[in-house]
């Protein structure tokens, strides 16, 4: 295929440039993410072949990139949100989502919300090292304890020590829960505490894909643009 017809349909942007730029992306990285591009459509599961990729690159290059340099690239895609692992099935075939760069960026309020938290994380650090009733400490055993309930209540359990699970607000815990029933629970999801500690640490429900799945398990929404899904996720469990 001539470089320039490559140019031409690739979806790509001054946008995704800068995120390269700003995330500290290899060429390399940004080659791959290039051409998984051209495996289907955005936000829509593909299923990948990094040997076709290989195959592709040496016709282009003269030489394909060598087997562990290339999971590195891969691994750098997924640690910055631009790839999203579903399934793995082997080390070079996959089941995954290629996220837009609209994907990647919180919602402006959510992105102050998540500033005034981490300043009031600050203060309250400060705060209970000086102060002896630890009341940020009992808040998160009172997190600790209604999350290992409410994962038990679906068949997963986690050890006191997981604290990146267990001292999450419950409703994202709750969230992280809707979406393993949404994928199939227990009788499809093969490692179900791997899944809920992915969901969590990757926030899997800001995505568009899967904010309107849950938006349709919880209020029977017919169509993305229904009304009933302009709701906030947070606010619905607090009101429970």
């Amino acid at each position: 295929m001539p470089e320039s017809t490559y140019k031409i349909n690739l979806p790509w942007t001054e946008e995704h440039e800068a995120f390269c730029y700003q995330h500290h992306i290899p060429p390399a990285a940004k080659t791959l993410w290039q051409w998984l591009m051209r495996q289907g459509e955005i936000a829509a599961e593909i299923e990948p072949d990094l040997k076709q990729f290989r195959a592709w690159l040496t016709k282009v290059r003269g030489k394909p990139y060598a087997h562990n340099y290339l999971k590195k690239m891969f691994d750098i895609l997924v640690s910055s949100g631009v790839l999203q692992v579903i399934k793995q099935f082997s080390w070079n075939s996959f089941k995954l989502v290629l996220r837009p760069l609209s994907w990647l960026k919180p919602p402006k309020k959510k992105r102050e919300k998540n500033l005034q938290n981490n300043n009031s994380s600050y203060t309250l650090q400060a705060s209970n090292q000086q102060s002896p009733d630890g009341g940020n400490i009992q808040q998160q055993h009172s997190y600790s304890s209604i999350n290992q309930e409410v994962l038990s209540e679906s068949g997963i359990h986690f050890d006191d020590t997981v604290t990146e699970v267990l001292e999450r607000p419950t409703w994202e815990v709750k969230l992280a829960l809707i979406l393993f029933q949404i994928r199939g629970g227990l009788n499809k999801v093969d490692n179900p505490e791997g899944f809920i500690r992915t969901c969590l640490r990757c926030r899997w429900w800001e995505s568009h894909h899967n904010y309107w799945a849950i938006c349709k398990k919880l209020s029977n929404a017919t169509k993305p643009d229904d009304p009933v899904c302009a709701f906030d996720l947070e606010t619905f469990f607090d009101d429970e």
